[in-house]
């Protein structure tokens, strides 16, 4: 049978959560053993602490990346043999669907810290600078904890996939065993346009806000904050007006979600006009934004109940600015997911081949 996305996309991700369930079995193992490279050493990362697996120390979070990677090789397990008996099975699959998506979430978006997100959004700027000679000679961006951390998204999301594959799969089969199926109206795409475009506005929202501070930073008003933070960092703030910029930029992006040329190719995009959009090209962007945003939002959250924050970033309690639009970053994070997954739902049926031409090219105006 010819490889869809459809297809390939729940295989690929079986194959990514075992490789790393496999290597990070082997590796937390290592790291017990007192091997180097243990992410959870301050000795190897100075921002250990930032993590939650470093605030518990370099033996807890070796301990951990073990158990986490153990019940990743079970649960890959489980999907691999359970799927063709998932009427008799309904619920240990059930079970075994959580228990992916919790370790999906886990890895994705609780275990990463703010840096990820952060080398996300300076990896572009840094390009630039480069291109014109005029970047920070010391300047690195991918070392090994963030590498580490993207590692871990990156299997999470793997574990999500492959959650939502096989509760859809075992959800048909207890359909055609003569089981009540449980889906909802409101995966349909009538219904995932609509609180699709709820999401959409949230996901849009939350980073414009953020951007009003830092821009404001830029231009020397101290919105939110005092001005002695203002002089403290400097030309730091300028760096700030960057990553705001980005995010207006996703935020332009993330409308694309609910509008017609993030499914057409509007005219003036020369080459592609009046050819629809890949699905993946809008969902996998996505996805990789919303657990990163999300991961480091958890953090500030974290940071704001535990009273860390002042510890950790130049600002304190009074500098509101400072911290509180981050407070809304997991609700940004969760709200581009929802928005993302309703595209997805609205578009999964579309059957047209791959660069095929929209039928009505009128609706790329």
């Amino acid at each position: 049978m010819r490889q869809t996305p459809q297809n390939l996309a729940p295989r690929l991700a079986v194959a990514v959560a075992a490789i790393w369930s496999l290597v990070y079995l082997g590796l937390g193992i290592f790291w017990l053993l007192g091997g180097p490279g243990n992410p959870a050493d301050p000795a190897v990362d100075e921002g250990a602490t930032l993590s939650l697996l470093g605030s518990l120390g370099p033996v807890a979070g070796a301990a951990i990346s073990t158990a986490l990677a153990a019940l990743g090789l079970l649960v890959v397990a489980a999907m691999i043999f359970l799927p063709s008996a998932g009427g008799r099975n309904g619920l240990l699959n059930r079970l075994v669907t959580v228990l992916a998506g919790a370790l999906g979430v886990t890895l994705a978006v609780v275990l990463p810290d703010y840096r990820l997100l952060a080398t996300i959004a300076y990896t572009p700027i840094l390009v630039v600078l480069k291109l014109f000679g005029v970047a920070p000679e010391d300047a690195t961006l991918w070392d090994w904890p963030v590498v580490n951390m993207a590692v871990l998204s990156l299997a999470g999301l793997a574990f999500i996939t492959v959650a939502a594959v096989h509760h859809r799969n075992t959800a048909r089969i207890s359909t055609e065993l003569g089981r009540e199926g449980r889906g909802g109206q409101w995966t349909t795409p009538a219904a995932a346009a609509r609180w699709g475009r709820r999401a959409t506005a949230i996901a849009v929202a939350v980073p414009l806000g953020y951007a009003t501070t830092r821009y404001a930073w830029a231009l020397g008003i101290p919105l939110g904050v005092d001005q002695q933070l203002l002089d403290d960092l400097g030309n730091g703030v300028y760096a700030g007006a960057g990553l705001a910029t980005l995010a207006v930029g996703g935020a332009i992006l993330t409308l694309g979600l609910v509008q017609k040329w993030g499914e057409i190719f509007p005219r003036w995009m020369l080459g592609l006009r009046g050819r629809r959009v890949p699905v993946g090209l809008a969902i996998v962007p996505a996805a990789i934004v919303s657990v990163a945003v999300t991961s480091a939002g958890l953090m500030f959250v974290r940071f704001g109940v535990t009273g860390a924050f002042g510890d950790t970033f130049p600002a304190d309690n009074n500098d509101v600015a400072a911290w509180l639009p981050e407070m809304f970053w997991p609700l940004w994070g969760i709200a581009l997911a929802a928005a993302a997954y309703a595209y997805w739902l609205r578009r999964r049926g579309d059957d047209l081949p791959r660069g095929g031409v929209a039928e009505d090219p009128t609706m790329t105006a």
